[in-house]
């Protein structure tokens, strides 16, 4: 989304600055203590408030499509740019494949591949990457086999989609919008590369689904394409950061790592707490349509707003001492707000929650410890919450 948040004195959301890129949940917390819904001189609206969050993300007069997504605008084909009717319609080619039975036949496949990731790193002493030999390989083998596609050019894939999440923040720098227009090109062309063959040899996957869609008329050529962009995206990159966020969480508190391995009726609450502590997509965007009061704040037509769900993720007045990982809390673990919630929840969440699951089972089954085995390095934007390496131990 392209707003320019140059940095002024005060501003309470330096979004450029390491230090919030870094952590920016002090900032959240001092925003949302005095004004949960703040005008920013940016020219959007800041919502860091759960109940504020909880009730726009339901809120249906609110819209997508008008967004300005800069370089990122090839995904308004897609349904996460798109409202509805268009929405609804694109959204439901892809329902059937990301229900809880579906995605037990991705999870069968999933743990075949941590497994065969684990032997690899046993077999190489047990000092490994996090992200680029278990997380990455596993969630991106995953979202191949589940749209029939060959699991192939796996770094060209990661690095594209990387290029296209840095730009979806706020304010993408000079190079980040030149990145994401060429890992667009690059998509595109790749995209089309899998539609032709999946043409000339079909099969039974998602891809399939889609060109079956395409051929009713149902979907659009450039629906399909920016489609498959989404989905090799969200289907691997806040994957992959769950993981890793995760696993890091069980290296800092090996309590974690404890409880997961002895009390599997635990373990949902774990990756519900995970994601929750440390979102991996820090915000969504809406549009207002209509003149919108939230908060006791009138908000006119045509604004932007900025729905920042890891501030929610901390409001301590749904979750008591917020920066504290702890599983036993008052409030509902599912009540975070990390996929979003209403029209535009995240439609693959199930599968989400299944590879972080199998993953975190595999590691606790099989080792009885893990540890940091180097330094940790960050690739966070204002966007999102990411680890780029993490070097990590077993034994």
């Amino acid at each position: 989304m392209t707003i320019d948040t140059t940095i002024t004195a005060g501003d309470p959301l330096p979004f450029l600055t390491d230090e919030y890129r870094t952590d920016p949940y002090p900032f959240y917390a001092a925003l949302r203590a005095g004004q949960p819904v703040f005008q920013h001189p940016a020219g959007f609206w800041a919502i860091t408030g759960y109940a504020e969050l909880s009730e726009l993300l339901y809120n249906r007069t609110l819209g997508v499509a008008d967004l300005d997504y800069g370089p990122a605008t090839p995904l308004h084909d897609s349904m996460l740019g798109a409202d509805a009717p268009k929405h609804t319609r694109v959204r439901r080619t892809h329902s059937r494949w990301f229900t809880p039975k579906a995605v037990q036949q991705w999870s069968e496949f999933a743990r075949g591949e941590i497994a065969t990731r684990l032997d690899a790193i046993v077999a190489s002493g047990g000092t490994f990457d996090a992200v680029h030999d278990l997380a990455f390989p596993v969630t991106f083998a995953t979202i191949s086999k589940l749209l029939g596609v060959p699991a192939e050019d796996g770094e060209e894939v990661r690095q594209a989609t990387h290029d296209i999440g840095r730009s979806l923040g706020l304010d993408p720098t000079a190079e980040e919008a030149a990145g994401t227009e060429k890992a667009f090109a690059w998509f595109i062309a790749y995209n089309e590369r899998l539609v032709a063959a999946k043409r000339a040899d079909p099969g039974d996957g998602l891809l399939d689904s889609f060109l079956a869609f395409e051929d009713d008329g149902t979907m659009s050529h450039d629906e399909v394409i920016a489609s498959l962009t989404l989905l090799f995206a969200v289907g691997h990159l806040d994957i992959t950061y769950l993981i890793v966020h995760g696993i890091k969480l069980m290296i800092e508190q090996p309590a974690i790592f404890a409880t997961y391995r002895d009390e599997p009726d635990r373990r949902a609450d774990i990756v519900n707490e995970i994601l929750r502590i440390d979102t991996p997509e820090q915000f969504v965007a809406r549009m207002t349509t209509q003149p919108i009061t939230v908060g006791g704040v009138d908000i006119p037509a045509g604004e932007p707003l900025i729905l920042f769900i890891g501030a929610g993720n901390h409001d301590p007045a749904v979750f008591a001492d917020p920066e504290t990982f702890d599983i036993d809390r008052d409030a509902d673990l599912s009540k975070h707000l990390a996929f979003g919630a209403g029209p535009h929840g995240c439609a693959g969440q199930v599968l989400a929650r299944a590879e972080a699951h199998d993953v975190f089972s595999a590691l606790v089954e099989r080792f009885d410890r893990i540890e940091l085995a180097g330094p940790v390095t960050y690739g966070h934007s204002e966007f999102i919450r990411s680890i780029s390496s993490l070097p990590v131990s077993v034994s």
